[in-house]
């Protein structure tokens, strides 16, 4: 029976009681690992809710206003709770953070582990020797997009042409290359339709879309609307070969967002829809 009251009082002893001061230093360092890590994520994705489940914190977790008060939360509690685990829990934090900043195109800095090692101090632990072990990954040039992106993305209805691995690839963060492939595609398409497979890029467009003797007419061209319309599109498809095309055809070029990426799809989805509703119309 002593040793029963023993034990419950060496556990009360070893609880850390959150003090203003203390409380400030959490705040700052949930304030540091909100910058690098999510806080929830979907699906099996990297978040500090998955590593405290993972470390059986689960207890210490409950979702808050924004993901800074969310992390705050966690760590009080496990300072309050588990005083032993706080050290473990944050190098877990960072070390899932640097790998998910560096699939985001971007790259955890120096000054930021130093922001982390300073109020971990203040609080009683020091975890600059295991902070300086953790190699930080070169951003890639592979960015998944956020999840709220793709779920626009999947809203957008796409022409059918750019349902298929274009889509998979800008899931998959190859921005650059779901759009160059895209346009390629829509060339591909134009050369099919005129059977010209000796055009090329805004050659192919300006041939195919001349407003004064089309191969591809997007209205019945007796007005001057009519022709505007033709003219414009010409250039928008000539804009897109040399613009976008031609760019993302080298691969030095920098990896564009996944916004960008996102607005040049819906633009090329665009063109494909209304050539098909041009040829449709001829059809009948």
């Amino acid at each position: 029976m002593k040793r029963l009251r023993k034990n419950k009082l060496d556990k009360r002893k070893s609880a850390m009681r959150i003090t203003k001061a203390k409380r400030e230093q959490i705040e700052q360092l949930a304030a540091v690992l909100a910058e690098i890590a999510p806080s929830t994520s979907p699906g099996t994705g990297f978040c500090v809710q998955k590593v405290a489940e993972q470390m059986r914190l689960s207890d210490c977790w409950k979702k808050q206003q924004n993901k800074k008060a969310d992390i705050a939360f966690l760590l009080e509690n496990v300072m309050r709770r588990y005083p032993r685990k706080p050290k473990s829990l944050v190098l877990a934090i960072v070390e899932g953070g640097v790998e998910w900043m560096s699939r985001k195109g971007k790259q955890v800095t120096t000054e930021q582990l130093n922001a982390i090692a300073k109020p971990m101090k203040a609080l009683g632990f020091d975890i600059h020797k295991e902070l300086n072990r953790i190699e930080i990954p070169e951003p890639s040039r592979v960015c998944e997009p956020p999840q709220n992106l793709v779920s626009l993305f999947e809203r957008l209805e796409l022409h059918e042409t750019l349902q298929d691995d274009i889509t998979e690839m800008f899931r998959d963060g190859h921005f650059n290359e779901a759009v160059r492939k895209a346009l390629e595609r829509f060339e591909k398409h134009i050369q099919d339709t005129i059977s010209d497979h000796r055009s090329f890029g805004r050659d192919l467009m300006a041939k195919a879309f001349n407003e004064n003797n089309p191969l591809i007419s997007l209205n019945d061209m007796k007005t001057a609307n009519d022709r505007s319309e033709q003219e414009g599109f010409k250039f928008l498809t000539m804009g897109a070969m040399s613009g976008m095309r031609n760019l993302y055809s080298h691969g030095d070029v920098a990896q564009m967002s996944a916004n960008d990426a996102l607005e040049r799809l819906a633009f090329i989805s665009l063109l494909f829809k209304r050539v098909e509703k041009a040829l449709k119309k001829k059809g009948d």
